[in-house]
């Protein structure tokens, strides 16, 4: 499915499925998750078409899906880490942000993180291999208004691709987003808000 853009933040942004993502079990989490996704018009047929044209791959090329459960967010942490109830603190996979003190494009990553979350706080989260980091929090996809919110900040130029296997279920769909977020000139790469990536400011290799 072709991702389109509205004029304005990085909430105007909506996001098809990737390849092989639906609703697996029925219990009341998923039921209502798989209603959530549903309603979004991501009905399993529809991705099923989708992949074959985007990627040429069918769903037996993708990883298998897990489960996802809904929480609400409490707490944005940063541009790339929110608290959220019941899960806890949730570290999105995939994605880099820069960091608080990078500023400004620390803060502008913050709000770019906001601006995708519903004001309820209504989310739905997936993991992947590995369940926590070393600082125990939850490694997740997170999903909001039909749409991945990681996949979101990297598009919208405010969230590089940052991958460490196993966790690589969505690694090709989120490589694919950095690679048009950076030839837009999107977000913060119009500001060369990644000229020190947030691994590299880090390791104290650049400021």
């Amino acid at each position: 499915m072709d991702q389109q853009r509205a004029p304005g933040n990085a909430s105007g942004y909506l996001s098809g499925m990737p390849c092989g993502v639906r609703p697996t079990t029925a219990t009341e989490t998923m039921t209502k998750a798989r209603a959530f996704l549903l309603a979004a018009g991501v009905a399993s047929a529809m991705v099923h078409a989708g992949c074959a044209a985007q990627t040429g791959l069918d769903d037996g090329s993708t990883s298998p899906v897990r489960e996802v459960l809904a929480c609400t967010v409490t707490r944005i942490v940063d541009g790339d880490t929110l608290d959220c109830d019941p899960v806890g603190r949730v570290r999105l996979l995939g994605v880099d942000t820069p960091e608080r003190a990078q500023e400004p494009f620390g803060s502008m990553a913050t709000q770019a993180l906001t601006d995708l979350i519903p004001k309820d706080g209504e989310v739905f989260v997936e993991a992947d291999v590995e369940d926590r980091d070393r600082y125990d929090r939850a490694l997740r996809y997170v999903w909001a208004e039909g749409r991945m919110v990681n996949w979101a900040l990297v598009r919208t130029g405010y969230a590089v691709l940052l991958t460490y296997p196993p966790n690589v279920q969505y690694v090709d769909w989120l490589q694919a987003a950095q690679d048009a977020a950076q030839e837009e000139g999107a977000g913060l790469w119009s500001v060369d808000g990644f000229a020190c990536t947030p691994v590299e400011y880090r390791r104290g290799t650049c400021r």
